[in-house]
């Protein structure tokens, strides 16, 4: 028993260092490859709109919901759980200066009895808008309508 446990440490070294390095190696490949996309969108923002000044906002995000559930079923509004419920975005102070909100693609509710979780996009807020987040998850309750 001691020792089939000592050769699970021991045999094939060579290929267990192998893989470590490997792993690591796509690890910093990945995150370099995320953090060079995220300056140049970032540089990209100020080549555009070089004197305005570039602000960040945190915005609140509202559920777009198109259609209605099933026959004898309502949504319950009050109860949406969106995850982010928030979303930052980065823009020149003229652009982000009247928005408040951001709003998800519509959500089709066509024919839906029970609750759902989908995983749905952001719209644009607007154009020369770099938002953080795209897509968040909406968890939609769907209840019996018991005012019928």
């Amino acid at each position: 028993m001691l020792q089939s446990i000592k050769n699970v440490f021991t045999k094939h070294l060579l290929l267990k260092f192998l893989s470590l390095i490997l792993a690591l190696l796509s690890w910093f490949y990945i995150v370099n490859e995320l953090n060079k996309g995220s300056k140049e969108e970032i540089e990209m923002l100020r080549k555009i709109r070089p004197g305005e000044g570039m602000v960040a906002k945190k915005l609140a995000i509202s559920p777009v919901f198109v259609g209605r559930p099933s026959w004898g079923n309502v949504v319950r509004h009050d109860q949406v759980v969106i995850v982010p419920d928030y979303c930052v975005v980065m823009g020149s102070r003229n652009d982000l200066a009247n928005i408040k909100t951001a709003y998800t693609v519509p959500i089709d509710l066509k024919k839906a009895s029970n609750t759902f979780t989908a995983q749905v996009a952001l719209r644009p807020v607007a154009s020369g808008v770099y938002m953080e987040e795209t897509l968040v998850q909406v968890t939609v309750p769907i209840e019996k309508d018991t005012r019928r």
